[in-house]
């Protein structure tokens, strides 16, 4: 058996993305193939041939004579990129003489499973941290909101009208609210483009636990944390700080997200700046 060595010039070979989170790439010297609960890489050595249909491709094993090939298939892929990948790694599979034996492929074949067993479970509890958004029930929160109730109590008394405290108090304390909604915001569309570019992504494992679908990821402090995500059945990414772990987001592809997020966080802002601008001129003639 023998491998050609791949050309320098060669085009490289598309990655298939398929339905249900699967993606099909190739490595060079072996495929790789990605579902949501497993992992399996696939040596040349054990394809007989990749076949493209249309918008399916499926890897067929080698088989002994007289056995059933054992075939993998990724369906709802680009017919362009299936074709040109069923090509790309047909003519980088081992040649095999006439009298050579055929080898069961499914044999070379190496399985990693993506999910926690209950052992992984209980010693990746010992090491985990929820990732997220911390909370507004900080100090500075309750400070804002103690300085709205102080400045309502002001007006009513400076201005001589408790309906105009009242409606301090309440516009007020909406505003907070929203600011605090609206910082969230913020810190979310920059972690959503700042940390894929400077950040490192690792791939992140989805578990069922506590009767919701969770994702784990392992950082380089060794630190096993979870953090939420709705891509349930796909394959998903967590890109995090470098030098703060905690400070991570599941990175989530396509233009409408990210155009989403944007007008998101103008809304927000937008609701807040107006909530700040009413609350302003409600106070203004208590002090003039």
């Amino acid at each position: 058996m023998s491998i050609a060595p791949p050309s320098s010039s060669s085009s490289p070979i598309p990655v298939l993305q398929g339905d249900r989170g699967t993606e099909l790439r190739s490595t060079g010297e072996e495929l790789l193939l990605r579902r949501p609960d497993a992992e399996l890489r696939i040596p040349l050595a054990a394809i007989a041939r990749v076949h493209a249909e249309r918008r399916d491709l499926s890897v067929e094993l080698t088989a002994p004579t007289g056995a059933e090939p054992t075939l993998y298939r990724i369906t709802d892929v680009s017919a362009a990129a299936a074709s040109v990948f069923a090509e790309a790694v047909n003519a980088a599979l081992p040649e095999r003489s006439a009298g050579e034996a055929t080898v069961d492929g499914s044999t070379l074949v190496v399985h990693r499973s993506l999910l926690l067993d209950d052992e992984e479970e209980e010693d990746a509890d010992e090491h985990e941290v929820p990732v997220g958004l911390r909370s507004p029930n900080t100090w500075p929160a309750y400070a804002c909101y103690a300085a709205v109730g102080a400045l309502a109590v002001a007006v009513g008394l400076l201005d001589g009208n408790w309906g105009r405290g009242i409606a301090t108090l309440l516009l007020g304390e909406v505003g907070v609210g929203i600011t605090l909604l609206a910082s969230g915001v913020v810190v979310l569309t920059w972690k959503d483009w700042y940390l894929p570019r400077y950040g490192i992504t690792v791939d992140a494992q989805q578990i069922y636990r506590d009767g919701e679908t969770t994702n784990t990821f392992t950082a380089t402090d060794g630190v096993t944390r979870h953090i939420s995500g709705d891509d349930k059945g796909r394959p998903v990414r967590v890109a995090y700080h470098p030098r703060n772990p905690m400070t991570a987001v599941v990175l989530r592809t396509g233009w409408q997200t990210r155009v989403g997020e944007l007008v998101l966080a103008l809304f927000v802002l937008t609701l807040a700046a107006l909530a700040a601008y009413g609350t302003y001129r409600l106070c203004l003639p208590a002090f003039t």
